[in-house]
């Protein structure tokens, strides 16, 4: 496991899993466990590494730059510089967590084809009329065959917010989660770890 901060950014991210695996996985999230593994029995059950990058509010937030690029753009494209030289031609796996998952768009969509598998779990609807335009726009650039899951009962993140990210990510697909552990209905990455990791590592499950 390596654990390194980002100056230039603030950022931080973890390395865990199977190094030198050949199927890598990336997952964008905020708070004080954004970097921890999910389910550690899931992960060791797999052939897979996982890239785990904790982020700042002022990461996540995109509000419009005057004459240049967000703050949320320029963490993208600086990411996926780093997954470009890390990972070389073969493609990756992303999961975007909550609010990350706007910027998991984001970035999915500046390496293209590079991530083939994408995963949004618990991602609200962007939050203004104008927010969404540019959350729709950034959609319609995403290849990548995506998994949306959400909680039936999440104040945040339920099936009105699953749905309106399927109608804009082509080839995309709903699972929703009837009772998440949580009091108050949210999803918790660690509850569908292993289902998320079926989608964005397929072909990884070691043998019994």
């Amino acid at each position: 496991m390596t654990r390194s901060d980002e100056p230039d950014s603030g950022y931080e991210r973890r390395a865990f899993g199977s190094p030198g695996a050949a199927r890598t996985v990336i997952v964008l999230r905020a708070g004080p466990t954004a970097t921890l593994d999910p389910d550690p029995v899931a992960t060791a059950a797999r052939s897979v590494q996982i890239l785990a990058i904790g982020l700042r509010d002022a990461d996540i937030a995109d509000p419009a730059a005057f004459g240049g690029a967000t703050r949320a753009e320029s963490v993208a494209a600086a990411l996926a510089d780093r997954v470009r030289a890390r990972a070389g031609d073969s493609p990756v796996g992303l999961v975007g967590v909550g609010p990350a998952g706007a910027l998991a768009l984001l970035f999915a969509a500046e390496l293209g084809e590079a991530v083939d598998r994408l995963a949004l779990i618990a991602v609200p609807v962007p939050e203004t009329p104008l927010d969404r335009e540019d959350a729709a726009g950034v959609a319609e650039r995403v290849s990548a065959k995506t998994l949306i899951m959400n909680g039936q009962r999440d104040p945040d993140a339920s099936a009105a917010a699953a749905r309106w990210h399927h109608e804009r990510l082509p080839g995309s697909r709903v699972e929703m989660v009837p009772a998440p552990a949580s009091p108050d209905g949210r999803l918790a990455l660690a509850e569908v770890w292993d289902r998320v990791l079926s989608h964005v590592a397929p072909g990884t499950k070691r043998a019994p």
